[in-house]
């Protein structure tokens, strides 16, 4: 065997079994079989950050070193190394590694071991030990590094860092794109559509200096900004409208009513609110700001990991999409165990968990809509309609709760013996030990029915309520007169005063409805009054006014019972003058009466009773919040924690260049990816919280950026660029990526004057996404299907979107083709640039501009007059009955003008350039 003596490889089949032969083999390679082995399975407990029972095992000196039970491995003798026995042996007491901790080794595997060992159990002399992962860059406070010194005109930060590392490549900047693709890709990126026809003319007709970059803070202060990087944050925090049975409908997943997350979301981005605020608000806007409406809703960070049918699912994604979208740490992995890569331990998962432990759904009232109501608890069976009114959050409500350490990532196997878990983070970065102070919440908090506008509703309903039946008893009362007038004139027929009788006790109807109205009212000014005294401080004798609006709400209780009994004698008086006489319906008319005059006699007992007792405006919640969430907000907000500003500012470069600094966004730990530009990400970082953690200015950084202005055009693959940096890693080129599905659908509506540009609002059904022209963000998305529209280019995925997917399908040429949506917008937009006009090199000019951004070059004028005239020459050689279309089967039918229609065949026809599908 080319200088090798054949060995035998074998397999330790028990602890305490035979070794068996089994077979010849080539010799082990311990760098390339045997370390993997070990790195897979045994480093976890044996490497750089834990040694238990003093043993490592993460180089071949430290293996044949040993632990504090002596040696595990004897050269040359498998039978006698422990390290074999306990990997090998059955017995789960003790097998090696430990059940719930890792897979048990392959026969394959331990084969590969054993030979090793029989071998000698030979490593490198110069291998090198495991890094300590606590030492990795991204768990180092970012600190500004120096700009690099550099014989090049680059004044923005980054590009200096960017052409420092270029020069090193062997690459540089190509030359900045033309001013017309540069307007089209800032505003495909900052905005998410492209500029019309006369904001192209209007940005090439300005020759002053600074020209792009009064653009570029346009954009910024636009509306549509908040639409469209909203989508992007949407994406890393995962939102999504409930989905779970929603044809049923039930909600299981997620929770209805939280598209105000959604437009808290673009109203946030708008503002250039930090995004440390938005962060804290995110985990814990009901304690930090705990009557703030309009923020609150940013507690759907939270909402959306619900699941209803297990709290332990909801808890377990919180602790995972928390770590993973503001810290790009995989906190999941500690369910179960400690992990395998970074220094996070179980323990450190569960004091995540227990900043969580309390919580529970809330359901708010809003100004104008009705009260939902009290959320449901659970109750097994029982399907649950997604909410449709109100507001959803966040509350604390188990204040008490307690977090146990459990095994295997079962809920039930707590730990016997081992005290509850203290809110805290990962002991490694110093976060142990928060500070957690109970928030004791204001009344408004606790009790929302202290909200004006939930009192000015109930004085609006008693009001009117009070006037309507003030108008009934005005006419009930003219009533009177005139069946009086009537007994008079028909000299006191029988008939006559038959009917007055009949008016009177309607009379008596109404007036007990208008004293019981008037009391309504006065029992909702008492209950005021009482609230404003007992919980806003008001002066006053608290004890006494509660009973005045005890008191004076039983009154309004006997007027409505007399109201009763009053309809119950009218119609005991109705069936006993009824002609015939029915006795059964007598009988049961004074059956009414008796239990009518028994309710008055209880409510009037009732109103003697002295208590203080009255109808709160809505449901109480407890009046204190645990303050653990804030604690954990404020831990990973700090500009002391060095991951979240690193997270943020790689997310806002990958979605600029379409590929993030470090490219793994949801794991920065060891096992992700390096940054492609170390010092870059790490300026960034800190520049964003320089800046108040606010955003604008770190996109305005970028995209005045030399790199980013860079045009994306070589000339062919034929650049001496691409030998030395093939995936242009350096960015010596912008790299051309086609838009996003949103952003495709949304520029078919732009760039045909139809995109509706209304802000916010409930979602809208997917199945409107071809026929109504709202922005593509406010349509519903969630886990059970997406528009098909946008699914078809890649649209994010609800469940995970740190990173989209990007596919090529000829699907997509097929929709922008005979989809209704491009038929429909291409047609209109073909009638909008005519015109009423007939010159096509006119036509053909301002499509391109409105379509492309850009002038068509001679040839594709060329092009697009003969397509235009051989088009015509088509139409006109049809007849008209075969180019007639229903135009009830079409909102926006074909022309039958064959000029037009020619014309909107071309426009088709743009929609599928590669120029308008890609950001160049």
């Amino acid at each position: 065997m080319r200088g090798h003596l054949a060995r035998i490889c074998i397999v330790v089949t028990a602890m305490t079994g035979p070794v068996v032969a089994v077979r010849a083999a080539a010799p082990v390679d311990y760098l390339s079989q045997v370390k993997s082995i070990l790195s897979a399975h045994c480093y976890a407990c044996h490497g750089a950050l834990k040694q238990e029972a003093g043993l490592r095992l993460d180089t071949g000196q430290f293996v044949r070193q040993g632990g504090e039970s002596g040696v595990v491995v004897l050269p040359g003798k498998p039978s006698g190394s422990r390290l074999l026995e306990r990997v090998g042996t059955k017995d789960l007491s003790v097998r090696m590694p430990p059940d719930g901790k890792g897979r048990p080794l392959t026969a394959a595997q331990v084969s590969l071991l054993t030979g090793w060992i029989l071998e000698g159990a030979r490593s490198p002399a110069d291998e090198q030990p495991q890094a300590d992962s606590r030492k990795h860059w991204a768990f180092q406070k970012p600190v500004r590094p120096a700009l690099p010194v550099l014989d090049l005109e680059v004044r923005n930060p980054v590009d200096v860092f960017i052409a420092d590392l270029q020069q090193q490549r062997g690459v540089s900047f190509l030359d900045e794109a033309r001013p017309e693709v540069l307007l089209r890709r800032v505003f495909l990126d900052l905005v998410g559509v492209p500029p019309t026809r006369q904001q192209l003319q209007m940005f090439l007709a300005d020759t002053a200096p600074g020209a792009y970059e009064r653009v570029v803070d346009r954009l910024l202060e636009s509306p549509r900004y908040g639409e469209r990087w909203g989508r992007h944050w949407m994406d890393i925090w995962r939102y999504s409208d409930w989905y779970g049975r929603r044809k049923v409908p039930d909600s299981l997943n997620s929770y209805g009513q939280i598209w105000r997350w959604r437009d808290w979301i673009v109203r946030s981005l708008n503002q250039d609110k930090g995004y440390d605020r938005m962060v804290t608000e995110m985990l814990a806007a009901d304690e930090i700001a705990p009557t703030d409406d309009e923020n609150i809703v940013a507690t759907g960070f939270i909402i959306r990991n619900f699941y209803r049918w297990n709290y332990n699912t909801w808890l377990k994604d919180n602790i995972e999409h928390t770590g993973k979208a503001f810290l790009g740490l995989t906190f999941n992995c500690c369910h179960c165990h400690d992990h395998k890569y970074d220094p996070l331990t179980q323990v450190d998962y569960f004091r995540i968990r227990a900043a969580f432990e309390p919580i529970e759904v809330r359901h708010d009232r809003v100004p104008g809509e009705a009260d939902p109501g009290v959320y449901p608890k659970y109750k097994y069976g029982k399907p649950y309609k997604p909410l449709t009114t109100g507001m959803v959050r966040i509350c604390d409500e188990k204040l008490d709760a307690k977090t146990f350490v459990y095994s295997k990532g079962e809920s039930r196997n707590i730990i016997p013996g081992r005290p509850p878990v203290a809110p805290g983070g990962p002991e490694f970065l110093g976060a142990a030990d928060w500070t957690v102070k109970a928030v004791e919440l204001p009344p408004q908090a606790w009790y929302p029915g202290l909200k004006m506008f939930v009192r000015d509703e109930a004085r609006r309903v008693a009001r009117q309520e009070l006037a309507t039946n003030q108008g009934v008893l005005a006419k009930a009362r003219g009533l009177v007169a005139e069946a009086q007038r009537a007994v008079i004139d028909q000299g006191g027929a029988a008939e006559a005063q038959r009917k007055l009788a009949a008016i009177r006790l309607t009379l008596q109807v109404d007036l007990a409805n208008v004293q019981a109205a008037v009391m309504k009212l006065a029992a909702v000014e008492a209950r005021i009054t009482a609230d404003d005294v007992r919980y806003l401080g008001k002066p006053g004798d608290a004890d006494q006014l509660a009973r005045v609006a005890s008191r004076t709400e039983r009154q309004a209780v006997l007027e409505q019972v007399r109201v009763t009994s009053a309809r119950a004698t009218r119609a005991l008086h109705a069936a006993r003058t009824k002609t015939p006489v029915d006795m059964k319906v007598v009988t049961a008319a004074g059956a009414a009466v008796a239990k009518a005059t028994m309710a008055v006699t209880g409510a009037t007992r009732a109103l003697a009773r002295v208590s203080a007792d009255y109808t709160p405006f809505s449901h109480k919640y407890v009046r204190q919040s645990s303050g653990r969430r804030t604690a954990l907000a404020r831990w990973i907000a700090s500009r002391e924690n060095p991951l979240t500003a690193r997270v943020a500012v790689n997310h806002i470069w990958g979605r600029h260049f379409g590929r993030a600094i470090v490219t793994s966004t949801d794991n920065l730990g060891t096992n992700g990816d390096r940054p492609t530009f170390p010092r870059l990400l790490d300026w960034l970082a800190v520049e964003l919280m320089h800046n108040d953690w606010r955003m604008k200015p770190i996109h305005r950084l970028i995209v005045t950026s030399r790199a980013y202005r860079t045009t994306s055009r070589t000339g062919g693959t034929g650049h001496p660029h691409f030998s030395r940096d093939r995936d242009n890693v350096m960015l010596w080129r912008f790299p051309p990526a086609r838009m996003q599905a949103e952003v495709v659908r949304d520029s078919i509506l732009w760039v045909a004057g139809s995109l509706d540009a209304r802000i916010g609002g409930r979602e809208i059904s997917q199945a409107e996404g071809l026929t109504t022209s709202r922005r593509s963000v406010y349509f519903d998305h969630h886990g059970e299907g997406r528009m098909a529209f946008l699914d078809l280019f890649d649209a994010a995925d609800p469940c995970d979107s740190y990173r989209r997917t990007k596919s090529v399908r000829p699907q997509q040429a097929l929709a922008m083709t005979n989809s209704e949506l491009s038929l429909r917008e291409g047609r209109l937009l073909a009638r909008s640039l005519s015109g009423g006009g007939s010159d096509d090199v006119a036509f053909v000019t301002a499509a391109f501009q409105q379509v492309l951004t850009r002038l068509p070059t001679p040839a594709e004028r060329e092009a697009s007059l003969e397509f235009l005239s051989q088009q015509l020459a088509l139409f006109r050689a049809t007849q008209p009955t075969e180019l007639a279309v229903d135009p009830k089967q079409l909102p926006v039918p074909p022309s039958a003008d064959p000029d037009l229609r020619a014309r909107e065949s071309l426009v088709q026809a743009l929609f599928s350039h590669t120029d308008f599908l890609t950001i160049r």
